[in-house]
């Protein structure tokens, strides 16, 4: 066989050099017609076509070696014999695309794209456009780091209608570029992947989560919903803000169960969803106070519920509903000063709301139970006037001095202690004179005697003082009521502060309540056991009335103390340094105490004006000047 060869390769020659071009031509057509992947026979067959001028021949031997060698992977070769066929040839595509090809395995990247722009250009050129964006779309994947080559490409696809095809090319540039710290450019291909893509539920996420860390609302809500955020409590609390935003209130509440089922924990921040929302939607607000509260009353923290709520009332005044529940669990959860304090409130509210008949009756019940204070007084007159009551200030003086049905009803009576240790004192409270006149006592439930005694803030306000059981105020009333009986009616609020004038003065000869009393021996007590939180929550309690402030605050400050709650402790030393003392020793004690802590704590320029006051009022106490000068000394070099 290979004899034969060589004999038509020979004879081949013989014609040639004899200048008969064409027989020698025939010759090779039949030889790789006879072996058709002798590549050197076709090569030399292609020259041959190129001496007579048939170019179109000539490329098609060159093609097919050239093509069998670049699916063999021999590059290099196939590149030259292509190159051999764009002299020939120019305008061959396939030839273009090929060297492209072959330039982007070998790492050319600027030769790949110089052939494919060609091929480009070419296509536009002859109106292709289906053609030329193809390319463009070839162009997006041969460079990795060519993002503008990259998004070209998807916005290519998104005009011929890929949408999927564009999504997943901005979801690949999203990850490349996230990894290369380009947290901006990555973002804005994943919301263009998301766009032609809504059902990315992982994108969606993502890019709320990246609104969310922006501080921007408004981005976070184009994306999430329901389905975005699944069981996801970072998702889910921004979706329950959006959705109460928007007024969809009974959406909110369904996110508020599920949000709650699954973090239980997490009630602190809907917590800090509703503060939100108060200045934009106090309903808003509320939902979500509300579904907190819920919780907290289930798992029997009435304390935490009236503390969530008063922060509510306080935040968003005058809201009644707000009010009645913290009244209801007041009176579940045994808290008496939170339910006087919230009954106050609920009073102002439905004056506010023009709803006299039921502040008239919460009214009445503050007088009732506190005659000495005004604030009660003027919340009945306003009642009145709102009812429309001819000469108010009479029926007060009546209440007041017994003439007519007045009673308090308190549910606390019911009770035989606030904790479960101590029992305290009843609070009694005037009884009407006429007991015909007297309703039936209303049935209440028993409080939970297990809650623990009232925990304010120090900013609140002050706790309601119930009478002293040393005063007896119905046999004062009777005497005042004696006494109207023979003057003229009293038409003035100025003559209704006369009758009850000399009651103010009997309280206010009473050192302090009985129940701040028993909450100060309480709290005292539990302090000696080593039982700080208890002993914490009954000195805050006691800590209401002013006449015991100094003691039971200075008591509370060394507590925390005690503890290594540096800021609680000087938090408290100041308020009872705010209160009277009961000897001036005691006081001078109580600043060098505090001045101290606050030196300690590297609070030098409070600890110098605590020293310089106690200077002030106690020049030779101790080594205050010594103190004083050198914190001067301090501050002067600071």
């Amino acid at each position: 066989m290979a004899s034969d060869r060589a004999e038509s390769v020979k004879k081949a020659e013989k014609l040639l050099r004899q200048g008969k071009l064409d027989l020698a031509i025939a010759e090779y057509v039949r030889m790789v017609d006879e072996q058709p992947r002798d590549w050197n026979l076709r090569n030399t067959l292609g020259d041959l076509y190129v001496r007579a001028s048939q170019l179109d021949k000539a490329v098609a031997q060159y093609l097919q070696i050239a093509d069998h060698l670049f699916n063999e992977g021999f590059f290099s070769k196939a590149a030259a014999l292509y190159k051999k066929i764009l002299k020939i040839k120019p305008d061959e595509e396939s030839v273009l695309l090929h060297l492209a090809e072959i330039s982007a395995k070998q790492g050319l990247l600027a030769d790949a794209k110089g052939y494919f722009v060609t091929v480009a250009g070419r296509r536009k050129a002859r109106g292709d456009r289906a053609g030329a964006d193809e390319i463009t779309v070839r162009l997006g994947s041969l460079d990795p780091a060519d993002f503008d080559a990259r998004a070209l490409a998807a916005s290519t696809l998104e005009q011929n209608g890929d949408l999927p095809g564009a999504a997943a090319l901005y979801r690949a540039m999203h990850a490349d570029l996230v990894e290369k710290n380009r947290r901006d450019e990555a973002t804005q291909a994943l919301r263009e992947a998301v766009r032609l893509n809504p059902d990315d539920v992982a994108g969606r996420a993502e890019l709320v989560r990246a609104a969310i860390a922006a501080n921007d609302r408004e981005a976070a809500a184009r994306y999430l919903d329901r389905r975005i955020a699944a069981d996801d409590p970072s998702l889910l609390l921004p979706l329950l803000e959006s959705e109460l935003r928007a007024g969809r209130l009974d959406e909110g509440r369904e996110i508020l169960q599920r949000l709650l089922q699954i973090d239980r924990a997490g009630s602190g921040r809907i917590v800090e969803t509703a503060w939100n929302l108060g200045p934009v939607s106090p309903d808003a607000s509320y939902v979500c106070v509300d579904a907190v509260v819920e919780a907290e009353i289930a798992a029997g923290n009435f304390m935490d519920a009236a503390a969530i709520l008063q922060e509510f009332v306080t935040r968003v005044p005058g809201q009644i509903a707000a009010l009645l529940k913290l009244v209801e669990i007041a009176v579940d959860g045994g808290l008496e000063a939170i339910m006087y304090e919230a009954q106050a409130h609920l009073a102002d509210a439905y004056l506010e709301r023009g709803q006299g008949s039921e502040a008239r009756v919460i009214a009445e019940d503050l007088v009732a139970r506190e005659p000495w204070e005004g604030a009660h007084i003027d919340r009945f007159r306003r009642a009145l006037v709102l009812l429309q009551v001819a000469d108010p200030d009479t029926v007060i003086a009546d209440r007041l001095s017994g003439q007519g049905p007045f009673i308090a009803t308190d549910p606390f009576m019911a009770s035989e202690s606030f904790t479960d240790d101590l029992p305290l004192p009843p609070i009694a409270a005037p009884a009407p004179t006429t007991p015909a006149a007297e309703p039936a006592a209303a049935e209440v439930p028993e409080p939970d005697t297990s809650v623990p005694p009232p925990d304010p803030e120090p900013e609140a306000p002050a706790a309601a003082r119930p009478s002293p059981p040393d005063v007896d105020l119905t046999d004062m009333l009777s005497e005042l009521g004696t006494q109207r009986a023979a003057a003229p009616p009293l038409p003035s609020s100025q003559n209704l502060e006369a009758v009850f004038k000399d009651i103010r003065s009997a309280v206010a000869k009473q050192a302090v309540s009985s129940d701040a009393a028993e909450y100060l021996s309480l709290g005292k007590a539990y302090v000696e056991m080593g039982m700080a939180k208890e002993a914490i929550s009954a000195l805050r309690a006691a800590a209401r009335a002013p006449m015991l402030r100094f003691e039971a605050a200075s008591t509370l400050g060394r507590v925390y103390l005690k503890q290594g709650d540096v800021p609680h402790a000087i938090e408290w030393l100041e308020r009872a340094a705010e209160a009277p003392a009961p000897d001036p020793s005691e006081a001078c004690e109580l600043l060098y105490e505090l001045g101290s802590i606050l030196e300690d704590a590297g609070e030098t320029s409070r600890a110098l004006a605590v020293f310089l006051e106690l200077q002030a009022d106690a020049p030779g106490f101790r080594d205050v000047a010594a103190r004083a000068e050198r914190l001067a000394r301090v501050q002067a070099g600071s």
